[in-house]
């Protein structure tokens, strides 16, 4: 595992490397790598001992540097010149293994992203072959007379279908790709509309697997505030300190979270803001307006020079002779993905919340003569929200696909569906390959210290000013890192303690947070959200980045504004819900 360092300003170079050299050469790959291999150098230059320089040429050349470790514990060291130049040839060496460390190959992300890509990529390659994808065409167009039509039903369809983020961009994409196709809508606008229905809608979804997640995000700056000494005195009973270790108190922090649906500003006017564009009110802008022209004038979905995230194979592989295109057909796979997605988010045995009031008995909420509505019994309910395994839940979904298509006879035999499911897998694997990339970079800006970075941007900043100032650092860090759960592990513990002894509006600020964290997740070309919607729409990467962008930063503008003027016109009680 490579040491974390505190690398100061050094810490979001490799992302903005990626990043930049992404925008400008229209490659993903290219930046992302580039930027690993930055990480690399970077590390071996200030850390040269670590990568195996003589301890005596270390300091070669005169003391040019001090750097810190990121552990508590640990001991400056200098480097020099020849430290630097030697270390930073010598960290070549690390890049295989900040790759291998990477979040996306941990045990939660190869179980329900890696295995979900590829289960999605193989069904869909059985559903082409099967004619479903073709049954749910003939079934849209039936009830789509236009490309207007078809852009409403491809948002609608992202906020109806929503379990969770991924699930959103792994099904609406390759769903609604057939009719968008049909009335020449570019790819680039479908991917658009997935990528807005995807984390911004997540963020609201209090039911999904976001919920109990952003709960846990919430408490674990709530532990961080009492380990600092400024955790009100009113809300001690957020944390439980009973134990060996201060852990949070999961059902007195629900109701706070419930008050940052109000203050998720960015969510809402992202999703607001696709919705007036699929209603035609808002017109299609800069590259947007590039690419819808093409599609309507020309019919051309993508540019002749673009490089789609779906291989042409997949995209132009052919419905199978004996195959009787029916819309249910892409129904039952889709239905036993989100069953057995709710069914393992749900048939849990981690109680997350707690009810209280006596043992055994529920508070009556309504009473009607005889009649009487009352909450379940107080205790731990046995569910946890959160739970769902995405990749569980698209292997489900494949079984069942092979299966239905082999009985019904759609797919002639099993050499036929083997071969269906590898050009699947075929279409999805440059979206794995990103994803690998993006989510190295991730762990590239958490080993170079990225967290201490941020928390020295905040000093002397008046209270009426930090919820405007939270919402532009944590949009800066979640459009670097490309993640906005990494992002809310870094910028809680900080902004929850920042309210507390700035006398800023706590929900304000959370919902600050919440904000920025979403806008990077919909934004950067290295978001793995960003990512899956260019994929399963079958879109350029960086042409839906490009024709995105407009439309993101419109939101964060009328985001940040809202937040400076709730800054100072809300008191520090102000609250929508009792906490």
């Amino acid at each position: 595992m490579v040491e974390g360092i505190a690398a100061g300003p050094w810490s979001i170079v490799p992302a903005l490397v990626a990043i930049g050299l992404a925008w400008y050469t229209r490659d993903a790959l290219i930046g992302l790598f580039v930027g690993i291999v930055i990480t690399g150098v970077l590390v071996g230059a200030l850390h040269p001992q670590a990568v195996g320089v003589p301890s005596d040429l270390i300091t070669a050349g005169g003391e040019v540097a001090t750097v810190q470790p990121q552990a508590e514990d640990g001991s400056p060291w200098t480097v020099g010149v020849g430290g630097i130049v030697l270390g930073g040839i010598f960290g070549l060496k690390l890049v295989p293994e900040i790759i291998a460390t990477a979040p996306l190959f941990g045990e939660w992300y190869v179980k329900n992203v890696l295995l979900a890509i590829f289960a999605i990529g193989g069904l869909i390659g059985l559903m082409i072959r099967a004619g479903a994808i073709q049954g749910v065409l003939e079934a849209l167009v039936a009830r789509a007379d236009s490309a207007a039509d078809a852009e409403k039903a491809a948002f609608l369809a992202g906020i109806a279908i929503h379990i969770d983020d991924y699930f959103n961009c792994l099904v609406v994409g390759s769903m609604m790709r057939p009719l968008t196709d049909k009335f020449d809508v570019s790819r680039a606008k479908l991917a658009y509309y997935v990528d807005s229905a995807g984390s911004p809608a997540s963020r609201l979804a209090f039911y999904s697997t976001w919920g109990a997640a952003m709960v846990g995000f919430i408490g674990g700056g709530l532990v961080e505030a009492q380990r600092q000494g400024t955790l009100p005195s009113g809300m001690t009973n957020f944390v439980n300190t009973g134990g060996e270790q201060v852990t949070a108190a999961t059902g007195a922090v629900w109701p706070l979270f419930f008050n940052t649906l109000f203050t998720g500003f960015y969510s809402w006017i992202a999703l607001g803001l696709a919705g007036l564009v699929a209603w035609q009110v808002v017109p299609n802008i800069y590259g947007m307006g590039t690419e819808e022209s093409r599609a309507r004038n020309e019919g051309k979905v993508v540019g002749d020079d673009a490089d789609p995230m779906i291989s042409a194979e997949m995209d132009e592989y052919e419905v199978s002779e004996t195959a009787t295109p029916d819309w249910r057909n892409f129904a039952w796979p889709i239905l036993t993905m989100i069953v057995v997605g709710l069914g393992a988010m749900f048939w849990r045995a981690s109680p997350v919340i707690y009810v209280k009031g006596k043992e055994g008995m529920g508070a009556t909420l309504l009473q009607l003569g005889s009649w009487q509505l009352i909450t379940p019994p107080s205790g731990p309910w046995a569910f946890n929200i959160g739970g769902v395994q995405l990749g569980l839940a698209s292997f489900s979904a494949l079984i069942v696909g092979f299966l239905l298509y082999r009985w019904k006879g759609d797919i002639p035999s099993n050499d036929d569906a083997t071969d269906a499911m590898m050009v699947g897998f075929k279409g999805i694997l440059l979206a794995a390959v990103i994803l690998m990339f993006a989510s190295s970079i991730q762990n590239a800006v958490t080993i170079l210290g990225v967290s201490s970075f941020v928390t020295n941007v905040f000093g002397g900043v008046p209270a009426f000013i930090i919820p405007v100032g939270v919402f532009l650092v944590t949009s800066f860090v979640s459009f670097s890192d490309g993640s906005s759960w990494s992002t809310y592990g870094i910028m809680f513990p900080i902004a929850i303690p920042l309210a507390f002894s700035t006398g800023a509006n706590l929900p304000l600020v959370l919902g600050a947070v919440f904000s920025g964290g979403i806008f990077g997740d919909h934004t950067s070309p290295i978001s793995d959200t960003t990512v899956l919607a260019s994929s399963t729409s079958g879109s350029d990467h960086m042409v839906h980045v490009r024709s995105q962008a407009p439309y993101a930063l419109m939101a964060a503008g009328i985001a940040a504004a809202l937040f400076l003027v709730f800054g100072l016109v809300l008191p520090e009680g102000f609250r929508v819900i009792p906490y």
